[in-house]
């Protein structure tokens, strides 16, 4: 009897030692087929955002008619709130009759290249007696430029320009016999006319 319990003990450490290894062997076994699995890390990707086109807020600057650096203004606009030494800049006289200027004459001592101030359409031409050849172009936001004076004409009523367009040269008429060479250059908003200096500090979205 106390050999057999003598047996028993002995057995029990030795199965528990047993289970003990069993255990770790598997988790070793385990841990070993996880490290060994391939791994995919091709994540989805969310693509909602993908063709979004970003918006940019565009604006259309404005041109003056000309490019050359040489052209200054000859008589200004007439502004009634203007102060006096600008509005006596501002008259025209003709024929013995002083006239308030419908627009802003630049001149220089070089005939100069003339140019839309903003895409448009051409929607006349003509050619007056007094004032020369004059040519209207008709813009978004019921814009309307006239270049008066001006010669070298290859446009036509329909044609369209695109901004910075040449459309003429600088020349003369009867009633600016005081300059080399010159253009006069007015602007209709509504029908109704505004000052050109103004009128290029504006972004044609905001009319």
């Amino acid at each position: 009897m106390i050999k057999a319990k003598k047996m028993i003990i002995p057995s029990i450490y030795i199965s528990a030692v047993i289970l003990i290894v069993a255990s770790i062997l598997l988790v070793i076994s385990s841990i070993n087929k996880y490290l060994t699995i391939p791994k995919d890390y091709n994540y989805a990707v969310d693509t909602k955002f993908e063709n979004v086109v970003p918006v940019v807020e565009t604006q259309t600057t404005i041109i003056k008619p000309y490019l050359s650096e040489d052209v200054k203004v000859g008589k200004y606009f007439y502004d009634f709130e203007a102060d006096e030494e600008r509005q006596q800049n501002s008259i025209i006289f003709y024929e013995n009759t002083y006239m308030q200027n419908s627009g802003v004459d630049y001149v220089s001592d070089s005939v100069f290249d003339i140019v839309a101030v903003l895409d448009g359409e051409v929607i006349s031409v003509e050619t007056d007696s007094t004032l020369g050849n004059i040519i209207k172009l008709k813009h978004d936001k019921n814009l309307i430029t006239v270049y008066q004076g001006i010669d070298n004409i290859d446009l036509k009523e329909g044609n369209t320009v695109n901004q910075g367009t040449i459309i003429g040269t600088s020349g003369t008429s009867k009633i600016n016999t005081n300059y080399t060479t010159s253009l006069h250059f007015e602007v209709y908003y509504n029908g109704e006319l505004m000052d050109p200096e103004n009128f290029y500090t504006l972004n044609i979205e905001d009319l």
